[in-house]
């Protein structure tokens, strides 16, 4: 008997890109050694505590369900999911933002909180 099967898919994208994006769009920072040594520091950052993939998950059903009853308890499933994965989001971005900071205030104190347009 073979069951029906569950698939989740993950969305992944490159460090680099999410912090290029972050520190171009939420900082008038001018001075480009500590734009340059945020990057760095949350790059480092992101790599140790953030780029874990997510656990691969898989749910067997019965396969004598009808596709009604396969069609509502995947999207019982995938509502579920949403709602914690975004509880989850949530958290590790209120982390992420508390950390951003406070490697910001230590590339500010290394290299100047001055606005220079030259390094």
């Amino acid at each position: 008997m073979s069951a029906k099967i569950l698939p989740f898919s993950k969305e992944k994208r490159s460090i680099k890109d999410i912090v290029n994006e972050a520190v171009s769009a939420n900082l008038s920072h001018l001075n480009p050694r500590v734009i340059q040594c945020l990057k760095a520091e949350v790059e480092k950052m992101l790599e140790k505590h953030f780029s874990g993939e997510p656990p691969e998950m898989t749910i067997h059903l019965p396969s004598d369900l009808s596709e009604e009853q396969f069609a509502q308890i995947q999207h019982n499933f995938e509502k579920v999911f949403q709602k914690h994965n975004d509880h989850m989001i949530e958290r590790a971005n209120e982390l992420l933002l508390d950390l951003y900071l406070s490697r910001l205030e230590y590339c500010e104190l290394k290299y100047g909180s001055e606005n220079h347009l030259q390094p």
